[in-house]
C-alpha cells in the first residue's frame, strides 16, 4: 500500500521531524489498520521551525517513507506522484488533499486499485480562505473532488453523514472518524470537575488552528470575548497552532481592546496538546469549515467544555445546546457565558463530553477501519 497525503518532514542529518498533523501515533495506527505501508514524504527547510516543539518519525513502526523534495516545480511534482502511483499496487488517498487530488485521478488513468479517505469539504475550506486565490479556484477543483468520490469503489468518510451529503457515492463506504484518541481514565474527569468546582480568577477560553485560516474564527473569539469582557468576566484568550498571520489577529484585539488578553501559543509537540487543553477552560471553535473535529474530540477526551458551530460536523459531536453560527459573535458569547457562569451547567458539559468521546477512541475506531480495509484486500485480492 502506498499512502499519497502530502506529509511534510523537516530532514535533519540522519532524523526526520514531522511537520503538520501528523504523529508517530497517527502513523502507527494506520499501520495497525492497513499493515505495513509506504508513505510519499515530502522534505521541506527548516525555516522559523523549532524542532524542539516537533516529533523525530519513529522509523521502527515499519512504514517506508519514499522521500522526495517539496521544493520542485508543480510540474515535477505532478509527475513524481504519477510515477509513483503506476509503480504501486494499491494506494490510499486522502480527499481533499492537493497530492491526493493529484494521485487520485493518475490512479483513476492507470485503473489503480485504491482506497479513498473523504476528510475536508473543499468547496468551503478555500472559498472562506483569505484571499481571492482561492475563491477562484475552489468551484474548478471541488468539481474534480466530487467526481472522485463518485469513481472510488471504497471510500471511509471522517464524518458520520456530513461529509457523505456533501459528496455522495455508491462506493462501498465507512463513517468513522480517523482521530488518535484513547480512552482516558475516569481521573481525567474528575480532575476537570474539580477544577470547574473550585475555579476562581479568570478564565481562559482556548481556540485551535493556524491563524491564517481565516474560517477558524479567530477574530470572532476575540470579539466575543470582549462582549464578555465588558460585562465583567475576566477573560484570557489562547490560540494554539502554527501560521501566518498572528499580526492580523493581533490588530483585531487591539480593535477589542484585547490586546494584553490575548496569547499565542504557537505550535506544540502533538503530545503536549492534551496538557494545553487541561489548562483552558473551554474550547471555543467558532469555525466555519470543519468535517471531523480531531481537536474538539481530544478536548471532549479530557471532560473539556466544548463550543462548535452549526454550520460544521461539529454537530455530530456536540450538544446542540453548545452549538451557534460561526458568524454570529452574541450568540457565541452567550454560549460561553452560559458555560462560565453556570457551574452546574459546565459540569453536566464536562461529563458528556467525555463520556461521548469515548465512541471515537482509537481502540473503536481501529476495529472498524481493520475490518473495512480487510474486506478491501480480499475484494480486490491483493492478499
Amino acid at each position: 500500500m502506498l499512502v499519497v497525503r502530502g506529509d511534510l518532514f523537516i530532514r535533519d542529518n540522519d532524523k526526520f521531524y514531522i511537520v503538520g498533523s501528523g504523529s508517530n501515533q497517527f502513523y502507527k495506527l494506520v499501520a495497525m489498520v492497513m499493515g505495513p505501508y509506504k508513505m510519499m514524504a515530502w522534505t521541506i527547510d527548516k525555516g522559523n521551525y523549532n524542532l524542539e516543539h516537533l516529533e523525530v518519525f519513529d522509523e521502527t513502526m515499519g512504514i517506508e517513507l519514499v522521500i522526495n523534495s517539496d521544493k520542485v516545480s508543480l510540474f515535477k511534482k505532478i509527475n513524481i506522484i504519477r510515477k509513483a502511483v503506476k509503480n504501486a499496487d494499491c494506494l490510499n488517498f486522502k480527499l481533499p488533499l492537493p497530492h491526493s487530488i493529484i494521485g487520485c485521478l493518475w490512479a483513476i488513468l492507470y485503473n489503480k486499485k485504491y482506497v479513498v479517505e473523504s476528510g475536508g469539504d473543499l468547496l468551503k475550506s478555500l472559498w472562506y480562505h483569505e484571499g481571492l486565490s482561492y475563491k477562484l479556484i475552489a468551484l474548478p477543483i471541488n468539481l474534480i473532488v466530487i467526481l472522485e468520490h463518485r469513481l472510488a469503489k471504497h471510500i471511509i468518510y471522517v464524518s458520520k453523514n456530513f461529509l457523505q451529503e456533501i459528496y455522495p457515492s455508491k462506493a462501498r463506504q465507512l463513517g468513522c472518524s480517523d482521530a488518535v484518541i484513547y480512552i482516558t481514565p475516569e481521573s481525567v474527569l474528575a480532575k476537570r470537575i474539580d477544577k470547574i468546582t473550585n475555579k476562581r480568577g479568570f478564565f481562559r477560553l482556548g481556540l485551535i488552528g493556524a491563524t491564517q485560516a481565516g474560517y477558524r474564527g479567530h477574530d470572532t473569539l476575540i470579539k466575543a470575548a470582549s462582549l464578555l469582557r465588558d460585562k465583567g468576566y475576566d477573560i484570557k484568550v489562547s490560540f494554539l497552532g502554527g501560521g501566518t498571520a498572528d499580526n492580523k489577529r493581533r490588530k483585531c484585539a487591539e480593535k477589542c481592546n484585547m490586546s494584553d488578553r490575548i496569547e499565542f501559543c504557537g505550535r506544540i509537540k502533538h503530545s503536549e496538546v492534551l496538557s494545553w487543553i487541561d489548562n483552558i477552560d473551554v474550547l471555543v471553535m467558532p469555525t466555519l469549515v470543519e468535517s471531523l473535529g480531531r481537536a474538539v474530540i481530544e478536548a471532549m477526551s479530557r471532560g473539556c467544555p466544548v463550543i462548535g458551530t452549526y454550520e460544521t460536523a461539529l454537530r455530530e459531536q456536540i450538544g446542540s445546546d453548545c452549538l451557534a453560527h460561526a458568524r454570529n459573535v452574541q450568540e457565541i458569547a452567550s454560549a460561553i457565558e452560559r458555560i462560565i457562569k453556570h457551574k452546574d451547567y459546565a459540569l453536566m458539559c464536562a461529563r458528556e463530553n467525555y463520556y461521548r468521546a469515548m465512541k471515537y477512541s482509537s481502540d473503536l475506531t481501529y476495529k472498524f477501519r481493520k475490518e473495512f480495509y480487510d474486506e478491501f484486500y480480499t475484494i480486490e485480492n491483493i492478499r
